[in-house]
């Protein structure tokens, strides 16, 4: 069975960095990862130096049709509330899918969060 890695990346600013790790880390993570068919959630925070933070959201899905179910049949499109759109100054205006035809099993393990 091929697995997908669900990648979305969007920017904000420094100041506001610890309130976003809280939201993904409280709302956006435990949904997705009670989601049938998620395998993993994760997200990653890293400091451009700039006054602003890349801030990337992955997780290992077992289909296709599990993401689509999750987030609907607009799958390509990143999914943020729009109650958090004001927060975000940048984003990549689609989530990006890799098959993952054979994962080491050390890596199934992983947590980033």
């Amino acid at each position: 069975m091929t697995q997908i890695l669900r990648i979305w990346t969007f920017w904000i600013h420094a100041a506001i960095e610890n309130e976003c790790r809280n939201d993904v880390e409280r709302m956006v993570l435990p949904r997705m990862r009670l989601a049938p068919g998620n395998q993993r959630a994760s997200v990653l925070l890293k400091d451009a130096g700039d006054g602003t933070f890349e801030v990337v959201v992955l997780s290992v899905w077992e289909s296709l049709d599990h993401i689509k179910a999750f987030v609907g049949l607009n799958y390509l499109q990143p999914t943020i509330p729009p109650s958090h759109l004001s927060k975000v100054f940048n984003k990549e205006r689609a989530v990006h899918h890799y098959a993952m035809n054979d994962i080491p099993a050390s890596f199934r393990g992983w947590t980033l969060t």
